[in-house]
């Protein structure tokens, strides 16, 4: 992604510390054409308006010149002391840290952080590697096991409560397969890519193989708009699925059973 990493370093200049490359890029389950660019880039000091705006100005001449990159960038600009800080989640005044992110469907915007950024930050130091500047090992901190383990279960436990309103199969597609990676972490405390954890989960899980293997087939076939209601038999298996993963992750939040 060199054009892209132009477009950064001249919109932040000495601002940029680092940038990585993590997700389905450098796990082996990267689908040409189907699978988002996961980026994290380092930044010191505050995104000012102005610098928003050239970052913006440069993602959209990204796209313009690679239009087959449009909605599958996901890009985190987080600053370079949150990265190397142990709560993974404040600043140094102990309040929530503020983010600008580009995600597919969604353009550059600032907001604070979230569990999904816990577990972000979590798979790039397991397993980013560094486009440029500052090695990972020396910027990024690991976030402690517990504070990641809450955070999935946040996320899984959110999922099944906005569920009912997801209407398109891509949509579904990203609820079971996001399901299957909260069951792996909070079992084996692994943080991997949806497609590894899917196969993982189908393994460990039989009654729930035919929409997890339905869900592996819209992502790749890029179901995004697809509204066909789903069938009563995988409806109920996703919601089965989600109930199980759920009830997992109470049990680790409230500490009431080990792994396994």
């Amino acid at each position: 992604m060199p054009d892209l990493l132009h477009e950064v370093r001249s919109a932040l200049g000495d601002r940029l510390v680092g940038m990585y490359l993590y997700g389905s890029a450098v796990s082996g389950d990267y689908d040409e054409g189907v699978s988002d660019i996961d980026l994290m880039a380092a930044v010191t000091g505050g995104l000012s308006p102005d610098v928003l705006s050239a970052l913006d100005a440069g993602h959209h001449r990204f796209w313009s010149s690679h239009p087959e990159f449009t909605d599958r960038i996901d890009l985190i600009y987080a600053p370079a002391a949150l990265l190397s800080s142990l709560s993974g989640e404040l600043n140094a005044s102990g309040t929530p840290s503020i983010l600008a992110t580009v995600s597919p469907g969604s353009p550059l915007h600032a907001e604070p952080v979230s569990q999904e950024w816990i577990l972000n930050r979590h798979l790039v130091h397991d397993t980013g590697v560094t486009v440029h500047g500052r090695p990972l090992e020396c910027a990024v901190t690991a976030v402690p096991a517990e504070t990641v383990r809450a955070a999935v279960a946040r996320k899984v436990l959110s999922l099944r409560d906005g569920a009912a309103q997801v209407v398109h199969r891509g949509g579904h597609a990203y609820v079971v397969l996001t399901a299957c990676r909260a069951l792996l972490t909070l079992t084996t405390a692994r943080h991997t890519s949806k497609a590894d954890a899917a196969r993982w989960a189908r393994e460990r899980w039989p009654r729930f193989r035919p929409v997890i293997g339905a869900a592996l087939e819209w992502r790749l076939g890029q179901a995004v708009r697809d509204e066909t209601p789903l069938p009563r038999e995988l409806s109920a298996q996703r919601d089965g699925l989600l109930d199980a993963v759920c009830r997992v992750a109470e049990d680790r939040t409230t500490g009431v059973v080990g792994h396994g």
